[in-house]
């Protein structure tokens, strides 16, 4: 059952992922050259916590677009999901809740980075 239900999460999170994807890559860029420009002018370095929160707007944002978007045009293909044993909102928690795990995750890979990069200096 929970393979299953595993399956169906990735299956949908699959035709789902490439414009958070898209976001989260351009933010943790943008974050990336924002903070090493901030590093290499000998600014006072805050730290990526500073520049996490616009970026997080703009995250939940696109999040909410894909949502109605899901919501309203792909209502037809939650009958696969649905005989799959996943309900509508459990299956959209769960993807978003994904989705975000991978968010924070590439934040702090960005920010470990950004770190090595100070030691380096």
């Amino acid at each position: 059952m929970l393979r299953r239900q595993l399956r169906a999460i990735l299956i949908f999170y699959r035709g789902f992922w490439v414009p958070p994807g898209l976001v989260t890559l351009f933010s943790c860029l943008a974050i990336f050259y924002i903070s090493q420009s901030q590093i290499r002018d000998h600014k006072e370095f805050y730290g990526i916590l500073m520049f996490t929160a616009p970026f997080f707007w703009i995250k939940t944002f696109t999040n909410l677009i894909m949502l109605l978007y899901l919501i309203k045009l792909k209502a037809h293909e939650m009958y696969f999901y649905a005989n799959l044993g996943m309900r509508k909102r459990e299956l959209l928690i769960t993807v978003f809740l994904i989705d975000y795990l991978l968010f924070f995750s590439a934040l702090f890979l960005t920010n470990l980075c950004l770190k090595l990069t100070l030691i380096s200096r």
